[in-house]
């Protein structure tokens, strides 16, 4: 059985610089929103699939993600570790460590509204 390989940040942020809009919405039975071309290819290139399952708990927890615009930061160590932020208008509401992710390291911006989770790249 092959190992998949991480991707290294560099390499991400430069498939990522490539998602600057989207021509497709996504779903799928268990998600409550959308999401774009370009969180697919974070998701895809990043390992991090997860991500969509914790942006779900989120959406479920906490009403402002149905209405308000909200930055999400992941922010990815070097060992491995992160911390998720979702701030809203009014500040930080929820915050997450999480123990290990095959993210490449690094700060990762993205942003929900009107039901869309998309990548900064596309606001």
């Amino acid at each position: 059985m092959l190992e998949q390989q991480m991707i290294q940040s560099d390499n991400l942020n430069t498939i990522m610089a490539n998602c600057y809009g989207t021509e497709n919405y996504y779903t799928n039975n268990y998600l409550k929103y959308n999401y774009t071309d370009g969180i697919k290819t974070f998701c895809e290139q990043a390992s991090a699939y997860w991500l969509l399952s914790l942006i779900q708990g989120v959406y479920t927890k906490y009403p402002q993600m149905r209405k308000d615009l909200i930055a999400i930061t992941l922010m990815v160590n070097d060992d491995n570790t992160a911390i998720i932020t979702f701030t809203d208008e009014k500040g930080q509401f929820y915050k997450q460590r999480i123990p290990y992710t095959d993210c490449p390291v690094g700060e990762w911006k993205f942003y929900f509204e009107n039901n869309v989770f998309f990548w900064n790249g596309e606001y």
